[in-house]
């Protein structure tokens, strides 16, 4: 797979679910992603999301997923000077809400 300079740089992830009217259902952090590469349009994605606004939505956390339909990258600046590249996907979720017994992950498929 070949990664993009900003992708390979990226500092963190921001992953915002939304039903099929643009509703979000659920919102994801990633803070450490350095050296992973990151989903393209098109990829699908599956996240826990803690507290998930879903029907039968509990405060535990649940897995949701779906095909990512739009992605942003912004260059930031940290306390000390160095530039670091946040990303903010949109993902439109497919699948419905699931309880989780294990613990937290991110899992994206490759075309």
């Amino acid at each position: 797979m070949k990664t993009e300079l900003r992708e390979a740089m990226t500092s963190g992830v921001y992953v915002e679910f939304r039903d099929g009217v643009g509703n979000t259902v659920g919102q994801a952090l990633y803070t450490d992603w350095r050296g992973r590469p990151v989903p393209a349009v098109g990829d699908m994605l599956a996240s826990d999301v803690p507290g998930a606004s879903t029907p039968k939505a509990s405060a535990s956390a649940a897995k949701l997923s779906g095909c990512v339909i739009a992605r942003y990258f912004e260059l930031q600046t940290e306390a000390d000077g160095t530039p670091c590249v946040w990303v903010r996907l949109i993902v439109e979720v497919t699948s419905g809400r699931r309880e989780l017994k294990s613990r937290s992950s991110v899992t994206f498929s490759r075309n």
